[in-house]
């Protein structure tokens, strides 16, 4: 415990890892010694992301494409990381996520259930094809990343919030499941963050002031400020947390 963020030989995927938070974290891991997967829906924006953590790391990364709506697409990300690392996987992360904002009436089941499939379907079957890689390493962590709407909302957010509700359960659901074979479970919640998720709200002066006014800190986080978030939850310091959730957030739940 004296180096508890060594990860060398540590491997991770991280579920997009191309942007935003995803990126951020991926780069935490490799730069702490981690060897990681990128996974973006296109081969090129992850391999793009892949390569330039590698040079400024000098860190071992893979980049794959997967679309998580897809049951034979999260099939065969299991099969590449079989084959870079050997079926072994210490640290999974599911950072993959959409938003559509929307007030109820105007949202559509199609468009609810667009958000569902990824937001949650999408975790499930990533949770599932990633357990048995994350057994046969011996020790894992998974970490998804939720949002604070999963536990408080905001107008418009009806779709968005209802998945992130669900898989904040279903962290806590596998965290007990999973507690037997040397494997946590964790989410972090992010409050708002400068991504390009946000950028209708960054652009919008209006938006944002609301946003802001929720925030005791009074600004949107940089997406640097949750990588310590998810090397405490990766690393050995944290063998004793599952089941539970990290707000990073600025203080917004703290209201």
């Amino acid at each position: 415990m004296e180096q508890p963020f060594d990860f060398r030989g540590a491997t991770a995927v991280i579920v997009g890892g191309a942007s935003g938070l995803g990126s951020a974290m991926a780069e935490g891991l490799a730069s702490h010694g981690a060897a990681v997967c990128i996974v973006a829906r296109t081969e090129d924006k992850a391999r793009e992301v892949a390569e330039t953590i590698a040079a400024s790391t000098n860190a071992r990364c893979h980049s794959e494409a997967a679309d998580l709506n897809s049951e034979a697409s999260v099939a065969s990300l299991g099969k590449t990381i079989d084959r870079v690392f050997d079926g072994k996987v210490n640290v999974a992360i599911n950072c993959a996520g959409i938003n559509i904002r929307n007030p109820i009436e105007q949202v559509s089941l199609e468009e609810f259930e667009s958000v569902q499939r990824v937001n949650i379907t999408g975790a499930f079957l990533f949770a599932r094809m990633i357990y048995p890689r994350l057994k046969a390493a011996g020790w894992g962590r998974l970490i998804h990343i939720t949002s604070i709407f999963a536990s408080r909302s905001f107008p418009h957010r009806t779709s968005y919030a209802s998945s992130k509700g669900a898989l904040l359960q279903l962290t806590k659901t596998l965290a007990v499941e999973w507690a037997g074979q040397n494997i946590t479970v964790n989410a972090i919640s992010p409050g708002p963050f400068v991504t390009e998720m946000t950028r209708p709200l960054l652009t919008n002066q209006e938006a944002y002031r609301q946003f802001c006014a929720n925030i005791p800190m009074a600004r949107f986080g940089e997406p640097r400020e949750i990588v310590s978030a998810c090397l405490f939850l990766a690393s050995p310091a944290s063998s004793f947390v599952t089941g539970a959730d990290i707000a990073v957030d600025g203080g917004w739940l703290a209201r």
